[in-house]
């Protein structure tokens, strides 16, 4: 048996890696030998990889990025909660917090 791999980079271009599955002999031997495929796939698949996050790390460092997507998301999400006056405090257990009505003049 074997297992193959195919990245395709933002280029364009395609990169296989592919494994043998050597058989094993016994109750459940060609599941283990699937794992351990997968296993090595999944090492020979990380290496593939590495210079290229090193890469893009480096230039998402160099280009001036500060914080990552994720933090982002978190400011967007605090912003908006105090747009909209929500107590992010308030208890899940109890009623919701009443609403005051605001009078125009």
């Amino acid at each position: 048996m074997e297992l193959v791999a195919e990245l395709r980079g933002r280029d364009g271009q395609t990169r296989s890696v592919r494994v043998q599955c050597p058989a094993v002999e016994g109750e459940g031997g060609q599941l283990r030998s699937v794992r351990q495929g997968l296993a090595e796939l999944q090492q020979r698949v990380v290496e593939l990889l590495a210079p290229l996050v090193q890469e893009e790390r480096e230039a998402a460092a160099g280009g001036g990025k500060r914080g990552s997507v994720e933090d982002d998301d978190e400011e967007e999400e605090d912003e908006s909660e105090d747009e909209n006056n929500i107590d992010t405090n308030a208890s899940a257990d109890g009623p919701p917090p009443k609403r005051t009505k605001v009078q125009q003049p």
